[in-house]
């Protein structure tokens, strides 16, 4: 289990929850699906109706899959990056799976 911040540090909220694979915009009692993520592949939606829209790898976040996939951020020890390189801004924390910050950056227009 994993939690999404928007922000950082002192300032930042709790905007969503992963667990067992599944991605959840809220928190608690309240919280609902709205992805999953296997391995490095993550999904808009879940079970047989979902669909990749990126992929995790090493560090690096991409949006789409394959060869036709962007990279839009980056993860580093708990902390979500929009962009690359020097040009990155933090958008978010995660205190779970490398995975599951990817989900947060691929999510970030959902869980506002």
């Amino acid at each position: 289990m994993g939690t999404i911040y928007k922000g950082y540090g002192w300032g930042r909220t709790i905007t969503g929850e992963t667990n067992g694979g599944s991605i959840y915009s809220g928190y608690g009692w309240g919280r609902t699906i709205i992805g999953e993520y296997d391995k490095d592949t993550i999904y808009k939606g879940y079970g047989w109706g979902r669909t990749i829209i990126g992929e995790y790898r090493d560090g690096t976040i991409y949006s789409g899959y394959g060869w036709g996939r962007t990279i839009i951020g980056e993860y580093d020890s708990s902390t979500v990056y929009k962009g690359y390189g020097w040009g990155r801004t933090i958008v978010g924390e995660y205190d779970g799976d490398p995975a599951g910050a990817a989900a947060l950056l691929l999510f970030a227009e959902l869980l506002r």
